[in-house]
């Protein structure tokens, strides 16, 4: 039996029991009869709290339903802030359709299954209880950010069709090259940007330190799991300020190379190297791409990325920073340009990744505020391992 009572009718119930005031029962359910007899008992109990306590006033409002709550829900948990005199309590347990239903209606009602944050987080997300705990298990434990509801359906998706196939789930990361930092006062990395190695770098440990967990997560939702793992091979342009001689292009490309492979014999499960270059029929191929793209972003098409003018700004802030160290003394509209290009570039490696990769799940180390144009010809699910530097 579920009693739905709104606020103001639960302050009146709530009222009536404190005092011993009568309530008539009638249209709070279809059986008055059961309602007024669970009524009786929650009298009776209140009245046996506030006498072992000593009948003393209560330290807050609603200080004594909260002990019944408790008593009636294991996973109900309630704090009082004394100094404030309130009390924080973690009632969104209990949320249904949006809405936590009323004290009176907890209280009333048969014992209501409670929902994880997971669940209430994502309530809108379909096939969710099949994995709940197994991803719960996997966000808490690994570094792994809570995605977006899109990316969260999307990793749903993919779970359910790779077992109905009886395929391998793949990660595919795009890595950002073994570029050199220092550390700030905190500790916290921030890129230089001054010379490019050949060893795992920022991106790359990030990776390996989620790759434990990310193992176990095949295992406990029951299925295979692989790394694709991809380089900014592309990005030499922009490390040699569209200034370089062959020489240094081939040093740049090696490195990446050596750099994805130094990740890979790293990580728990099997791995294969692949570069954007190769997918789009060479250089050439994803150059004319990347182009075409960028000219579309620059002309305000957002394509599937959901994204307005206002929040596609909102992202070019959040990135600012970054682009001070990687193009310092620029102009504002060098700097633009930049953003617009690597927005095309995140483009890209969306599309490709959909194109040749038929179950997938992106495992990005970058910001997750590039996360949208992931999905600017087609929805990605992506999960971001959390990062400390820019």
């Amino acid at each position: 039996m579920f009693v739905s009572i709104e606020s103001r009718t639960s302050r009146t119930l709530l009222k009536s029991i404190c005092y011993g005031l009568p309530f008539d029962a009638t249209g709070l359910h279809s059986d008055a009869k059961a309602v007024t007899d669970r009524l009786d008992e929650l009298r009776h109990r209140y009245t046996s709290l506030r006498i072992s306590s000593g009948n003393s006033a209560s330290p807050v409002s609603n200080y004594l339903f909260y002990l019944m709550l408790k008593e009636k829900y294991s996973g109900f948990h309630f704090e009082l802030k004394k100094p404030e005199k309130r009390v924080v309590t973690n009632l969104h347990i209990f949320k249904v359709k949006g809405r936590i239903p009323s004290l009176a209606a907890l209280l009333l009602s048969d014992s209501l299954a409670i929902k994880t944050d997971i669940e209430n987080k994502y309530e809108r997300v379909g096939n969710l209880n099949k994995y709940t705990n197994e991803i719960a298990s996997l966000i808490s434990g690994s570094g792994v950010m809570p995605p977006t509801e899109r990316s969260m359906q999307g990793l749903v998706n993919t779970l359910d069709l790779c077992k109905k196939e009886n395929t391998e789930l793949v990660f595919i990361s795009a890595i950002c090259p073994d570029y050199s930092y220092t550390r700030d006062a905190d500790g916290k990395p921030q890129y230089t940007f001054h010379s490019v190695g050949d060893n795992t770098g920022l991106a790359g440990d990030k990776l390996i330190k989620a790759a434990n967990a990310i193992k176990t997560f095949g295992a406990n939702v029951g299925l295979p799991v692989s790394h694709g793992l991809f380089g900014g091979e592309f990005e030499y342009v922009s490390f040699y300020k569209n200034d370089y001689s062959p020489s240094q292009r081939a040093e740049f490309l090696g490195k990446v190379d050596t750099q994805l492979h130094t990740i890979g014999g790293k990580l728990e499960a099997p791995f294969k190297v692949a570069s954007f270059f190769e997918l789009c029929g060479g250089e050439e191929g994803w150059v004319e791409q990347h182009q075409q793209i960028k000219q579309r972003i620059k002309s305000g098409d957002m394509g599937l990325t959901g994204l307005d003018k206002y929040a596609f700004l909102e992202v070019y802030e959040s990135r600012k920073a970054l682009y001070a160290k990687w193009f310092p003394s620029s102009e504002e509209e060098i700097v633009w340009n930049n953003f617009i290009s690597q927005a095309a570039e995140y483009a890209l490696m969306g599309k490709l990744f959909n194109e040749h990769y038929k179950h997938h799940v992106v495992l990005a180390v970058d910001h997750y505020k590039m996360e949208p144009f992931y999905s600017y010809f087609g929805s990605s699910s992506v999960l971001y391992v959390k990062t400390d530097y820019l």
